[in-house]
């Protein structure tokens, strides 16, 4: 055994971001967070909060070794004190755990670790991961820690280790900085997750051959002149569509729908041509209905669109997508520019108002009333 590897370093405090309520049940916090516990002393509280006197979400850290980040499946149970207790360390392809000798006592057992494993399949155990750093500013005689079980935060962690370790670069005493961010789902509601970023890494200019300069370049305008084949198939597709759906015998509602549908993504075409924008039609639609939904619990917005073909289509809005669509009501034209696909679900995530309907149902160019303002 090499005497390096019997080496450990000395583990200061514990930075979390979450914490035990008074009756113990296990609250997320929105930043970084350091307590009292079995490692942490009152005194590394009192300097961490010096360092950070507010809640913070960006931490100053440097690594001391090239391997500072360490994983494991694990798996817990609770104690006679309803503590939690490791009983299952595996590495993804044996662990050890607790079983019974030929007497009934406990022993240590080996065994499979893959992914058919029960207990990870019922999410019982998890992967877990392990940070160590000093913090910039604080001379604490060893290293600080933390633990994570996210998925995004184990990956941005080991992404941007590996980053450096494939390039050949030493992560040892270099510039890191640790960001808690939130995230929102409408599977998870808010949550939050860990991302480490290198501060010396920055962008520079490369030199590029000029030949391949000449040839990006031409490149580039080939792909212009296929974009502007297939908008023109696109436009073609859509005034057929337009003359077909003018045969087709609707209910009243409908064909004003579609009759402001056509208009509004002909006004559109026109305003685009004028603007020399570009605008991808497939993504243009009529708000026919809004119709409150529930999903795990929670309110969301449901709402029924008309594309340029005339079928309906059913999103949800996003809880922090904007909500002046609701405000301007049926008939208004959004052009959807971000989407997301949860629960089997559409969700809208981003989008700009292209034309509203107006009392008599003629439609107009939509204008924010800051710009009213300035006209």
């Amino acid at each position: 055994m090499k005497i390096e590897n019997l080496i450990k370093d000395k583990i200061v405090a514990n930075i979390k971001i979450g914490t035990n309520k008074k009756n113990g049940t296990p609250e997320k916090l929105p930043y970084f967070n350091v307590e009292e516990d079995k490692t942490t002393s009152a005194d590394m509280v009192k300097i961490f909060k010096e360092l950070y006197p507010s809640k913070p979400t960006r931490l100053k850290i440097k690594f001391t070794s090239e391997r500072p980040f360490s994983y494991r499946f694990k798996r817990y149970v609770k104690d006679k004190n309803n503590n939690n207790k490791v009983i299952c360390i595996g590495n993804g392809k044996k662990a050890i755990t607790v079983g019974k000798d030929s007497k009934g006592n406990n022993t240590t057992v080996e065994k499979v670790c893959n992914e058919d494993c029960e207990y990870l399949l019922d999410g019982k155990c998890k992967l877990r991961g392990s940070l160590k750093f000093v913090l910039d500013g604080i001379e604490a005689g060893g290293v600080w820690k933390l633990n994570t079980s996210g998925e995004n935060s184990l990956s941005n962690i080991a992404s941007e280790i590996i980053q450096s370790r494939k390039k050949n670069i030493s992560i040892v005493d270099v510039p890191f900085e640790l960001i808690l961010n939130e995230q929102s789902s409408l599977a998870h509601g808010i949550y939050y997750t860990i991302d480490l970023k290198r501060m010396d890494n920055k962008p520079h200019l490369v030199n590029i051959d000029s030949n391949n300069e000449l040839k990006e370049e031409q490149e580039n305008k080939n792909i212009e002149e296929t974009d502007k084949t297939i908008k023109k198939e696109n436009i073609d597709k859509t005034i057929k569509n337009e003359n077909i759906n003018k045969t087709i015998k609707n209910d009243n509602t409908d064909k004003d729908i579609n009759k402001n549908n056509d208009e509004c993504i002909s006004n559109i075409k026109n305003n685009d041509t004028k603007a020399k924008s570009e605008v991808n039609l497939n993504n243009v639609c009529m708000v026919k209905s809004f119709m409150p939904t529930i999903l795990n619990g929670k309110n969301f917005d449901k709402i029924i669109c008309s594309d340029i073909n005339g079928q309906d289509v059913e999103y949800i809005l996003h809880p922090k997508a904007d909500k002046k669509i609701i405000s301007l009501g049926v008939g208004t034209v959004i052009d959807i520019k971000e989407t997301r696909l949860e629960m089997n679900k559409n969700i809208i995530c981003k989008y700009d108002v292209k034309q509203i309907q107006n009392p008599d149902g003629s439609m107009s160019d939509y204008i924010e009333e800051k710009l009213k303002k300035a006209v």
